[in-house]
């Protein structure tokens, strides 16, 4: 399935919930870092309670020391409102979850914008996985090195569990376990992991923006080309010959 990342006020993107590419809903919601919603319904609480006769203007009642605030609560509630960091929440038409989103950055669910992972990748990859696409957002070196922990332990889930990473992958390759394009896609995540696990010339940083995050959204979707290809078809593969060969048997007795 095609993979749209989020993106504020998107019609559809790929729900980072449920993993499929859906309709999503969009409300507005009122930001108010400096809650000022909450003082003024306590200062329209105090009015209404405490005096009885009708208000001409709020400089008609006394309120003591919260009255020095009144001025300037048109031009807090103006700058609720008009606030550049809007709050909005979107909901995914497909499994009803939501996203939380603060001015064009989704804060939650924090997986960034990197593709959700293979369904069948086993539950200690996907941890990994899961906290790359967290930390996208901040780091994508620290997703890089990550992935790279993410593909060593897909390797060790096959069955590759001695001699480096570089070794294993070859030997993958030369077992028929990776397809040559596989293989090569898995030696730049290697390498890239490599880049942002240690002080080289060449690293990932964080303060190159887009283009580093680019770079490594790529390397999230490598991870999920080895895991269908180590783990995922050699499953497909097997059920597939258990089945025929239980109509193999059934046919002979």
């Amino acid at each position: 399935m095609r993979y749209v990342p989020p993106g504020l006020h998107k019609q559809s993107f790929t729900c980072p919930r449920c993993g499929v590419l859906a309709q999503q809903k969009w409300y507005p919601l009122l930001y108010d870092p400096g809650d000022w919603i909450a003082k003024i319904s306590e200062w329209a609480r105090a009015i209404s309670t405490e005096h009885a006769g009708p208000i001409s203007t709020v400089w008609d009642y006394p309120l003591g020391p919260f009255l020095s605030q009144v001025s300037e609560l048109p031009l807090r509630l103006r700058q609720v409102i008009e606030s550049k960091k809007d709050l909005n929440m979107a909901f995914c038409q497909h499994c009803d979850g939501f996203t939380l989103w603060l001015g064009d950055a989704m804060i939650y669910p924090r997986v960034g914008e990197a593709p959700p992972p293979h369904e069948e990748m086993p539950p200690r990859i996907r941890e990994l996985y899961e906290e790359a696409r967290g930390v996208l957002p901040a780091s994508p070196r620290a997703s890089a090195a990550l992935l790279r922990v993410a593909l060593e332990g897909l390797l060790e889930e096959a069955g590759y569990r001695q001699q480096r990473l570089a070794d294993r992958l070859e030997k993958a390759r030369e077992d028929g376990k990776l397809s040559a394009d596989t293989y090569k896609l898995a030696e730049v995540l290697r390498y890239a992991g490599n880049a942002a696990a240690h002080y080289e010339p060449w690293k990932i940083d964080p303060s190159q923006g887009e283009e580093d995050r680019e770079m490594v959204r790529n390397l999230f979707a490598f991870v999920n080309e080895v895991t269908e290809e180590l783990i995922a078809k050699p499953r497909r593969l097997e059920e597939m010959a258990r089945k025929i060969n239980e109509k193999v048997r059934k046919k002979r007795s």
